[in-house]
C-alpha cells in the first residue's frame, strides 16, 4: 500500500508539471490569440499604509489594462502554478522575491515581468512600477498629494507610458539552433581565459583546468551547464557565448556561495551571496560586487539595509547592531558620512553631520538613561567631540551658551533655569557671578 501511495504522489506531481507545460504551449501558440505581442507576468501588488482593498483592485485592473496594449498578459492561474513550482524547487534562503521571479520567468519561458508598489500616508500616495526584462530593470515612480482613485489611475497610465513609451513591442522571431551536449575545458584563471581569447578545448586536464558539461553551440558553452574544478568549485546555471550568463549558482568548498544573475561571467543583477564567515548579502550586483540596493546580515547579528557601491556601503542606509543600537543616514566608502541619526539602546540620540565615521559638523545630542539623562547639546562637533559654538541645556532647565573645546566648556556663559547668569567661563576657568 505504501508503495502504491508513493507512486500516486509522484504521478500527481508529474501531472501538475505536465499541465504547466501544456498551458505554456497553448498560451504561446498563435491559436491562443496573442497577436505577436510578447508575454509578461504581473507580480502581485505591494502596498504599505492605509489603502482599501477596493482601491488597490481598481488600480491593479488599470495597470493590467494599460499593459494589455503592449503585452500578452499571462493568466493569473498559470502564474500561481509556476510560483508554486518555484517555491518547491528553490531553498527557502534562496527564494527572495527577485530570485523567485527569475525562476517563474524561466518556468513560463517569458522575458518580461511588471510589479506595482503603492505607499499611502495621510491621504498622499506614491506609485512605482518596475519592469524587469531579460537585460535590465527599469523603475518609474510618481507622487500625489490627496489624489482620489481617478487621479491615481491617470498616474498609472503615465508611468506605463514612461516605461514602455509609444513603441510597438513585438515578439522577437526566435531562430532555433540545434545544441549538442558535451564536455569542454578552459583555463582555471578567469584572467588568463579572457586574455587568451576565451578559448575552450575539447580535451584537457581536470587537475589543472575547469571542466564544463552541458549544452554547446559553436564550440563553446551555450545554454544550461555545469562547470567544476578539482578543488570543489562548482557552477550550475546558464551560459552564453562561453561565459556564465543568466541565472546560476556558484559554490566553493570553503562555504562561499552565490545564487543569482550573471552577466558575461560576473555577478550582475539580483543575487544572494553567502560568505565563508557566515555573513550574507541579498541585493543588486555589478561587476561581481554589491552595487545598488541590498541587505547584508552579519554573523554577529548586525544588519545593514541600503545603498552599496563597489562592495561598500555607499549612500543612504540603515545599520542595526545586535545590541539594539541603530544608525540611519549617509555612508561613503563603508563609513558613516553626511547627515545621519544614531540611536543607542539606552536612549541616547545624535542627529547631525558625520565625517569619516565620526560626529563632525553641526548636530544635536540628547542623553537618555544614566547620569546625564535629559541633557541636550546643540552645536558644533569635530572629530567626534563637542567642539566649537554650541548650547548645552541641562535637564533641570539651566544652560551653557558659548564655545566648547574637546567636550569642555571653554569660553561662554552659564544660565540658571530662570535665565539669570550664574557663571562665566574663560579659557576653561569658571568664575561665579
Amino acid at each position: 500500500m505504501l508503495y502504491i501511495r508513493l507512486l500516486l504522489i509522484q504521478l500527481e506531481s508529474f501531472m501538475k508539471h505536465l499541465l504547466i507545460l501544456i498551458s505554456i504551449f497553448l498560451f504561446s501558440s498563435p491559436l491562443f490569440g496573442q497577436s505577436g505581442k510578447p508575454q509578461t507576468i504581473i507580480i502581485p501588488t505591494g502596498s504599505l499604509g492605509e489603502m482599501s482593498e477596493a482601491r488597490i483592485k481598481i488600480l491593479e485592473k488599470t495597470l493590467e489594462s494599460k499593459l494589455d496594449d503592449h503585452f500578452a498578459i499571462v493568466p493569473k492561474e498559470l502564474f500561481e502554478e509556476a510560483q508554486e513550482q518555484a517555491f518547491q524547487e528553490m531553498e527557502s534562503d534562496e527564494c527572495t522575491e527577485d530570485q523567485c521571479i527569475l525562476m517563474i520567468k524561466e518556468i513560463l519561458q517569458i522575458e518580461n515581468a511588471f510589479k506595482m508598489d503603492l505607499i499611502s500616508e495621510d491621504g498622499d500616495t506614491q506609485i512605482s512600477i518596475t519592469w524587469n526584462d531579460q537585460d535590465q530593470k527599469r523603475v518609474e515612480e510618481d507622487y500625489c498629494e490627496g489624489c482620489k482613485t481617478k487621479g491615481l489611475r491617470l498616474m498609472i497610465g503615465g508611468l506605463v507610458k514612461k516605461l514602455v513609451g509609444n513603441r510597438v513591442i513585438e515578439e522577437p522571431i526566435v531562430v532555433v539552433n540545434k545544441k549538442e551536449e558535451g564536455i569542454l575545458f578552459r583555463e582555471k584563471s578567469y584572467f588568463k581565459f579572457i586574455k587568451g581569447g576565451k578559448k575552450w578545448f575539447k580535451s584537457g586536464d581536470e587537475k589543472t583546468m575547469l571542466k564544463f558539461e552541458g549544452e554547446i553551440e559553436n564550440g563553446v558553452p551555450n545554454g544550461q551547464g555545469i562547470e567544476t574544478f578539482i578543488d570543489g568549485f562548482k557552477y550550475v546555471g546558464k551560459f552564453k557565448d562561453g561565459e556564465k550568463h543568466g541565472q546560476g549558482t556558484e559554490t566553493f568548498i570553503d562555504g562561499f556561495k552565490y545564487v543569482g544573475e550573471f552577466k558575461k561571467g560576473k555577478y550582475s543583477g539580483q543575487g544572494n551571496l553567502t560568505y565563508t564567515n557566515g555573513d550574507k548579502y541579498v541585493g543588486e550586483f555589478k561587476n561581481k560586487l554589491p552595487n545598488g540596493q541590498g541587505t547584508s546580515t552579519y554573523s554577529n547579528g548586525n544588519k545593514y539595509y541600503g545603498k552599496w557601491k563597489d562592495g561598500e556601503k555607499h549612500g543612504q542606509g540603515i545599520y542595526n547592531w545586535s545590541n539594539g543600537d541603530t544608525y540611519k543616514g549617509g555612508f561613503i566608502k563603508g563609513v558613516r558620512h553626511g547627515q545621519g541619526t544614531l540611536t543607542l539602546r539606552n536612549g541616547n540620540k545624535y542627529v547631525g553631520e558625520y565625517k569619516d565615521g565620526k560626529f563632525d559638523g553641526y548636530g544635536t545630542y540628547t542623553w537618555g538613561k544614566g547620569e546625564w539623562e535629559g541633557d541636550i547639546y546643540m552645536g558644533e562637533y569635530k572629530y567626534g567631540n563637542r567642539h566649537g559654538q554650541g548650547t548645552y541645556t541641562f535637564s533641570y532647565g539651566g544652560k551653557y551658551i558659548g564655545e566648547i573645546k574637546d567636550n569642555k566648556f571653554w569660553n561662554g556663559t552659564e544660565y540658571n533655569k530662570d535665565g539669570k547668569i550664574i557663571n562665566k567661563i574663560v579659557n576653561g576657568k569658571w568664575t561665579e557671578q
